[in-house]
């Protein structure tokens, strides 16, 4: 048999140099090896200053002491600048830094450990670790207040649970920072303060807020002027003339923003990482905090540096390459636990084309060389890059994301903006909220987070966490069918913690039982839902940056997480094992109702052994058309049960005036999703990963890639307003044939065609990654799509590593 597992890394490269329009400049590959080179570190300085404030402030207005802790953070954080940069600033103090949650208590347990530890290993000094366990931690502990539930709503089973982080994800209005510069937005807000009606209860209780905006803006505008003075210092101390330049450069455009309006495509650059890194700075973490449609509001700048001769397009490509190095980050460390997900970075999610507000294709320059950009980049795991795809998409923009593609890594992930457009709209039009239009829809929509459709700079992001759930562990779809096959018991025992639906062995039709599965699925909506406004009344704090920057607060004098924004959108129920859910779904239609080959006390009994002793039934269950393979009797059952799950949501709203919305992007929660989940009617075993998202089950679609968009394709995607995702596995002998590529590009036109949301690709053999498992030193550069976002496959924990495996490899 050939050996696929050798040459990995060189075979990539020859594919590269082939496609590429410029090779990767020495510098760009200088910083991509030391930014592999180096380690993981956890630091601590906004843990620090964020405490420090926090003390000293306590008594006054929350949204007084939020402003000035980011107005503290901003002036206290460590100004670091290293050799080659020509950006300043990193997420987290310095290169591959992640910033330690105040509430992070659980890493006490694991300090001796954490940085040696087998996954994803974290280095932190001993000095840390004493400053967190002596003075951090201990003050928010005593913070840290469960909130309180009703005994009714306790009889509901509404639970509380550990954590008080949200983690929002938005898209702010970078475009605003580089046409106004941050003390054009300062001048707004006073200038809204000013005309505050102090006679008027309403208006007299958004002063704080303003104020608060305010003193926030002052201190961001002045984060260039700090990094200008280091630059300045070391071009003092600076020998080589070249680097001496740079350095001067680099104090002169960091003089300028995001302070001021940028001029330039470097000023542009710079001022959109000031931006984006001081949003992640506010909250202290960074998930689904994205840059949008870089290639829109930076391409001005970039044409207009070209028009002038100021800049070459190598140069260019050179800035570009060096400015979406700076997003390959953690944003957070897990615990060492089966239930953690796996390693990730923020899902800094950048989109390129797409539509112009009129309909035209809004591709340009700087669309193509995004795509360089990754291509010049491998084992960088981010920026989360998306192409936005859609009927008038050129023929060559959407060769070369193919040709990316091909190179491995799971870049770029495609997007239906067509179908994103539908999508945006139903927003308004189904919760009776400010109409989208279609001009917003288009020129605003993008991706957030993983792959959660967007209007950037206009909403309020939605929340995820907040320390109440479900009295279930995990809050899946297959828990409501453990809830209809058990009357509403748990399946281990004799604790009521559903509804009673029925004993499932009494019902006489498939209807029946399904309207009992319907009925725990509204049920479990529900609960999650008001577990999700109790955590988000207790826990969910205003910003003052990032609510600046978004649309119509400062107007309204309202942050955006209480309802300041012009569109507010709520998180919803995660369609976790939706797919499951429909294979099992089928398999009790067929099986027990259609068929009769199995009595439903039959059923029930297997899945309760884990079909041990039940070997012809497990075939069966294994038998029975799965979703994923353009099979209408399956592909029916989970078209049902994302529409229930889309119309139950949308009835509820959030505490901040959003409409919370059904969602299908589980990240790698699939994995642990399926600890707690017993077997199903579909033939999966108890405890093994549900399926991943959209994707039908790891290794069950059978029939190649276009069954499984026309299986998809039967679901009304529109619905599901917080996005999907569907990951499939390519065969990298697909690319070795001269038409691979444009057959790629025509899977994608037929994905447009058939609706679907969203899919991304890996391009890697089973073996390779077997290989990758058992040596991973040489395989540090290889980068999979997890789910919404990208991670070095040899990171992973085993048991992600192995659904990864498991997906089926497509022909095409």
């Amino acid at each position: 048999m050939l050996d696929t597992r050798v040459d990995v890394q060189d075979d990539r490269a020859d594919r590269s140099s082939r496609v590429m329009t410029m090779p990767p400049s020495p510098r760009v590959e200088r910083l991509r090896q030391r930014y592999l080179d180096t380690k993981d570190k956890a630091v601590i300085d906004i843990a620090r200053i964020v405490t420090k404030v926090m003390k000293e402030t306590e008594g006054e207005p929350i949204v007084t002491r939020r402003g000035k802790a980011f107005a503290a953070i901003v002036r206290g954080v460590p100004v670091n600048i290293y050799p080659d940069e020509l950006f300043v600033g990193w997420l987290f103090s310095e290169p591959r830094g992640t910033e330690v949650w105040v509430d992070q208590f659980w890493l006490e347990r694991e300090f001796d450990t954490i940085s040696t530890r087998e996954t994803t290993p974290f280095l932190i000094s001993e000095a840390d670790k004493r400053e967190l366990k002596e003075d951090i931690f201990p003050y928010w502990k005593t913070q840290r207040h469960s909130p309180f539930i009703p005994p009714a709503l306790q009889k509901e089973g509404i639970v509380a649970a550990g954590g008080m982080k949200f983690l929002p994800h938005s898209i702010a209005n970078y475009e605003k920072v580089l046409k106004k510069g941050i003390l054009g937005i300062k001048e707004d807000a006073e200038e809204r303060l000013s005309r505050i009606d102090l006679l008027d209860p309403a208006e007299l209780e958004k002063v704080p807020f303003l104020q608060g905006v305010i003193m926030g803006l002052e201190a961001a505008a002045e984060i260039g002027i700090r990094f200008a003075e280091k630059a300045r210092e070391r071009a003092e101390g600076e020998s080589d003339a070249i680097r001496k330049a740079e350095l001067l450069k680099i104090a002169e455009i960091c003089s300028r923003v995001p302070a001021h309006p940028a001029e330039t495509f470097h000023e542009a650059l710079q001022s959109v990482w000031f931006t984006h890194i001081m949003l992640g700075w506010e909250v202290s973490a960074y998930a689904g905090m994205s840059p949008g449609r870089s290639d829109q509001y930076l391409y001005p700048y970039y044409e207009k540096d070209i028009r002038e001769g100021r800049i070459t397009p190598e140069a260019a490509q050179e800035l570009l390459d060096c400015w979406c190095m700076r997003y390959s980050q953690h944003y957070m460390m897990w615990q060492d636990s089966p239930y953690s997900i796996s390693n990730h970075t923020p899902a800094h999610h950048i989109d390129v084309g797409g539509l112009n507000a009129d309909g035209s294709n809004g591709a340009n320059d700087l669309s193509y060389m995004f795509l360089e950009a990754m291509m010049h980049t491998p084992g960088m795991v981010e920026p989360t890059l998306g192409l936005l795809v859609h009927s008038k998409t050129p023929d060559d923009l959407l060769i070369k994301a193919c040709q990316l593609t091909a190179m491995g890594g799971g870049y770029p992930m495609y997007i239906n903006q067509d179908l994103m457009v539908d999508n945006l709209r139903v927003r308004g039009e189904a919760t009776g909220g400010r109409p989208v239009t279609l001009a917003i829809a288009r020129q605003f929509g993008a991706g957030g987070g993983c792959h959660e459709p967007t209007l950037s700079g206009m909403e309020s992001g939605w929340y995820g966490a907040g320390g109440v759930r479900p009295g279930i562990r995990m809050a899946t779809l297959p828990a409501a069918l453990e809830l209809a096959l058990t009357n509403g018991m748990t399946r281990f025992g004799d604790k009521r913690v559903g509804l009673e639906t029925g004993d499932p062995t009494q019902f006489e039709t498939y209807e029946a039982f399904r309207d009992a599965y319907k009925a725990q699925l509204a049920w479990l909506i529900k609960t999650n839902s008001i577990a999700a406004n109790i955590g988000e009344i207790a826990h969910l704090q205003p910003t003052v940056f990032a609510s600046a920057i978004t649309e119509d607060c400062i107007e309204s004098g309202i942050a955006k997480e209480k309802g300041g924004a012009r569109y507010n959108v709520g998180g919803g129920t995660g369609l976790t094992g939706s797919v499951d859910i429909g294979n099992s779904l089928a398999a009790i239609k067929k099986l027990v109702f259609d068929e009769e080959k199995v009595s439903m006390a039959e059923m029930c009994e297997a899945l309760e052994n884990n079909f041990e002793g039940h070997d012809a039934l497990h075939r069966m269950c294994l038998d029975v058309p799965k979703f994923g393979n353009d099979e209408d009797d399956v592909d029916e059952q989970v078209a049902w049960v994302t529409h229930v799950t889309a119309e139950e949501t949308k009835k509820y709203k959030t505490t901040y005036g959003g409409h919370r919305f059904a969602m299908q992007v589980p990240m790698s929660t699939y994995v642990p999703a399926g600890l707690p989940v017993g077997a199903l009617p579909s033939g999966r075993l108890s405890g093994e990963p549900l399926a991943a998202a959209f994707s039908p089950t790891q290794g069950s679609d059978t029939k190649g890639p276009t069954a499984v968009l026309k299986s998809l394709g039967k679901v009304d995607n529109a619905e599901v307003s917080l996005g999907q995702t569907l990951n499939m596995t390519l065969d990298p002998a697909v690319f070795e044939k001269d038409d691979g590529v444009k057959r790629l590009a025509d899977l994608i036109r037929t994905f447009v065609d058939q609706k679907l949301d969203q899919v991304q690709f890996n391009v890697v053999s089973a073996d390779t990654l077997r290989a990758a498992q058992e040596e991973p030193d040489k395989h540090r550069e290889l980068v999979v799509k997890v789910a919404g976002y990208n991670a070095r496959f040899t990171l992973l924990q085993k048991e992600i590593q192995d659904s990864i495996i498991a997906r089926t490899e497509h022909g095409l």
